[in-house]
């Protein structure tokens, strides 16, 4: 979903030149004309690729630099109403221009396809649009901030009515098409190309005005719930030399990132499912983050007792998700890049390849002590002995002595 809220004429700190007599010069557009332009450049995908990018300068009031195109919305059609014109504090001036869009649904950066879902209690129509609306607020300036990785730069341009937000790329129909065979053009990803060519299919149904139908025939053995608490209990209790069991789980050959482990006691495990595609969320209490060299950092001074909420008000706040993905294709990928691709029975499947692992506590003194006892690196047997006697107070119910407590930073405040 995307939303606007009404944002005044001192957005973002600029110092605005707003009021109508106080305008140096007349603008060459109206407030209603410049959000015509945007979004029928915005429709076309015209800021999808850098190249045009600083055109943006002429429509917004503020711009930050081009960090890659998703998710994107992809819209059937959509209507600019008529400017209202709103006087504020100090009698600035600023416009709010309505704009109503029928959206088919998202595509997020891996190129897979969700239908656009209604707000809760709404009634949803299959094969049609959901209906959104959102406003533009829009300010008379010739300033406009310009972010960039080294900092913010207030810059000069023409005098004209600028938006003071912009959510994420709404395009059309025929531009997602292109966009999306460009992009799997580009990728040498099994699983990008997988997703692509599915949206691709999506897309040129939707081309004709139909949403087809996004469920896989057939019906996975599992539900999406039961296979994600299983590759969460499977994959918390795995140190690295035991991965290959949790493999099954993914669509492609996963890669862990063990120099961000995040050793948790997990809280629960909630599902939202959309068609073949659903998110996962991981509710925990964070017991640290343990590197390769077997040093724990951002761990909190006492581990949390598990007795449920009342033991603290944060209790399960370190959240951690995934997606899942409803496919009969699996990738392997071999160390020299070699993909090997099999079919195989219905099911959810864990979408990202390349994440932090999630360990209990058990988990990481077994991994640790294995580490500490296998290398010859004094720098990780020394790491190793202090992360082992931090997690055996924090398995024995106890506080953490001043020794440790100093440089504890995580936990609940």
């Amino acid at each position: 979903m995307m939303y606007r809220w009404i944002i005044f004429a001192a957005v973002f700190g600029l110092s605005v030149i707003a009021a109508d007599a106080q305008a140096p010069t007349e603008p060459q557009t109206s407030p209603k004309e410049v959000v015509q332009q945007f979004y029928k450049l915005e429709t076309e995908g015209r800021w999808l690729t850098p190249q045009h990018w600083d055109e943006l300068q002429d429509f917004l009031t503020e711009t930050g630099p081009w960090l890659g195109s998703g998710p994107i919305s992809v819209l059937r059609s959509y209507q600019i109403g008529d400017a209202r014109k709103d006087i504020g504090y100090r009698s600035t001036v600023d416009y709010q221009v309505e704009v109503d869009y029928f959206e088919w649904g998202s595509i997020d950066s891996f190129l897979n396809f969700t239908a656009a879902r209604r707000p809760q209690g709404e009634t949803y129509v299959f094969g049609e649009p959901v209906e959104r609306r959102t406003y533009e607020t829009l300010v008379l300036t010739d300033k406009f901030v310009k972010r960039n990785r080294s900092g913010d730069e207030q810059e000069i341009g023409a005098l004209r009515w600028r938006m003071s937000l912009r959510e994420p790329s709404a395009i059309s129909v025929d531009a997602a098409l292109q966009w999306v065979t460009q992009m799997r053009d580009k990728s040498s990803d099994p699983l990008i190309k997988y997703n692509a060519d599915r949206t691709i299919a999506i897309l040129k149904t939707l081309s004709t005005g139909t949403l087809p139908p996004l469920e896989p025939t057939g019906k996975p053995l599992e539900s999406v719930s039961d296979v994600a608490k299983q590759f969460i209990a499977l994959e918390s209790h795995s140190i690295p030399a035991r991965w290959d069991e949790v493999e099954k789980f993914f669509a492609e050959t996963p890669k862990p990132q063990w120099d961000h482990a995040n050793i948790v006691d997990i809280v629960g495990t909630g599902v939202d499912s959309n068609g073949d595609s659903a998110e996962a969320e991981v509710s925990t209490n964070s017991l640290g983050e343990l590197d390769l060299s077997m040093r724990l950092s951002n761990y909190p001074s006492m581990r949390q007792p598990l007795d449920g909420p009342s033991a603290s008000a944060c209790f399960g706040d370190d959240k951690f998700g995934f997606s899942l993905l409803l496919s009969s294709k699996h990738w392997k990928i071999a160390k020299d890049g070699t993909v090997k691709e099999s079919d195989g029975p219905l099911a959810w499947r864990v979408e990202y390849t390349s994440f932090q692992p999630l360990i209990t506590l058990d988990t990481a003194i077994r991994y640790v002590t294995r580490m500490r006892d296998e290398t010859s690196d004094p720098a990780i047997k020394t790491n190793a002995a202090k992360t082992l006697r931090i997690l055996q107070y924090y398995k024995d119910g106890k506080p953490l002595p001043d020794e440790f407590s100093s440089d504890a930073s995580g936990g609940c405040g």
